[in-house]
């Protein structure tokens, strides 16, 4: 990742609303003026992702530097049939890289991995200790990310 910062979220699906949506774009100010973030990879899978990716999209209205890159466990129809409609929202679509043998009950999970493999930072918002989001943050954590949690059981590095 020499050059280039990312920042990557996580949260419960239902996770989301105006309160949620300012504090991801007060956050991701900062790591874009502070620590020189330009791309944030969101997944595709709830109430969080999409508050999370709605907010990058209104902070690259000022920051037309910051690539916004959704991050997929695998390609689904409805990205291949609607690819046009992703592009108007996202810069990139990247499929995570795993196993091709990977359960279909783990691949959500292996492509958060991914997502924290390949980014500096973490936006969590996390209520309760369990769940996809919270192991995300619980790897986040062992892997030695930088964690900026908008409220919860999550722990800021």
């Amino acid at each position: 990742m020499v050059g280039i910062k990312r920042c990557c979220f996580a949260g419960h699906n239902e996770t989301y609303g105006d309160e949620v949506k300012n504090k991801i774009k007060e956050i991701a100010i900062r790591l874009i003026e502070g620590e020189g973030v330009t791309e944030f990879w969101v997944g595709n899978y709830g109430g969080f992702d999409r508050c999370a990716a709605s907010a990058m999209r209104e902070v690259k209205k000022e920051y037309t530097q910051i690539k916004l890159v959704i991050v997929l466990p695998y390609l689904t129809k409805e990205v291949n049939g609607h690819r046009e409609d992703f592009y108007k929202k996202y810069d990139s679509i990247v499929i995570a890289g795993m196993a091709e043998k990977t359960p279909a009950r783990l691949k959500i999970i292996k492509a958060n991995e991914y997502m924290v493999d390949n980014c500096d930072f973490l936006i969590c918002n996390v209520e309760h200790s369990w769940g996809g989001a919270a192991k995300t943050v619980e790897y986040a954590k062992r892997k030695g990310k930088e964690i900026y949690c908008l409220q919860g059981v999550c722990i800021k590095k």
